[in-house]
């Protein structure tokens, strides 16, 4: 198992047991069993920044885990939230439960405090039933956009939220309470659906106007994104929709950015 937080090639192949990922800049393609992957993250100061980002691959290749975290603090503090969230994930490198795996996490992130702070999202993909899996600990929901709707030329991401009439953790960011209790729902997954998972950065992104960035204009975006558009061009239509509306470079806050698809 590695962990990285140095340059990287463009592209990176997952293996089995593996976990792959960190709190560097970077932009690379990623690649499993389960999955491809465009990723992208930037942090607004120093290089490393408060998003941090893992990926790992079951010992038996057929469960995908993808984490993508926000925290609050900074420095030092994100180093040591990085290693907790890494530790949980090796941990739970062969178990599809993301629920109890933030439960871990949180309890972990009590330990260190406040600083540490965290929104988080889990999703895994399991060939084995063709399913996808979420989970989330304050941070906003993944979006889906199905291969048969884009094969019609339609490009309709929609929201993945928890169910309410089935939600019963308090699903609150991480380091709040020790007892909090989290969710895990789940869906079907064909080849060719796609889910994206972004952070803070990228719908707080303020405009010369004072307006965010916001989920609708995410959304705008990507329903203006050709239907037959790659992963890599989806992601750089985001980001390059982002850097327009701030009017320049993304230095309000840490933007990351992960356009998955199943294959």
């Amino acid at each position: 198992m590695t962990t990285l937080d140095t340059p990287q090639p463009a592209s990176h192949r997952l293996q089995c047991s593996e976990i792959w990922g960190g709190f560097s800049d970077r932009e690379t393609a990623l690649e499993s069993n389960a999955m491809k992957a465009a990723l992208y993250s930037s942090a607004c100061v120093g290089g490393k920044g408060g998003d941090i980002y893992y990926l790992s691959v079951c010992g038996a290749d057929k469960l995908t885990r993808i984490v993508v975290a926000d925290v609050t603090g900074h420095g030092d503090v994100v180093s040591g939230t990085s290693s907790m969230l890494y530790d949980a994930m090796v941990e739970f490198l062969n178990d599809s439960e993301g629920a109890s795996l933030l439960e871990r996490m949180n309890k972990a992130a009590v330990d260190i405090g406040f600083e540490a702070i965290t929104t988080v999202a889990v999703i895994a993909l399991y060939t084995a039933y063709d399913q996808l899996y979420f989970s989330y600990a304050g941070h906003h929901p993944a979006l889906i956009s199905r291969a048969e709707h884009r094969g019609a030329g339609r490009t309709d991401w929609q929201e993945a939220p928890l169910d309410p009439e089935t939600e019963t953790g308090s699903n609150l960011p991480l380091a709040i309470d020790p007892d909090a209790t989290y969710d895990q729902q789940a869906q079907p997954i064909g080849v060719g659906d796609r889910i994206l998972l972004y952070t803070d950065g990228v719908i707080e992104a303020p405009g010369a106007d004072g307006q965010q960035f916001g989920v609708d204009g995410l959304l705008r975006v990507l329903s203006a994104v050709p239907a037959d558009a790659t992963l890599e061009q989806t992601k750089d239509a985001v980001i390059a929709a982002v850097k327009a509306h701030v009017g320049g470079e993304l230095e309000h806050d840490d933007v990351t950015v992960v356009v998955i698809e199943a294959v």
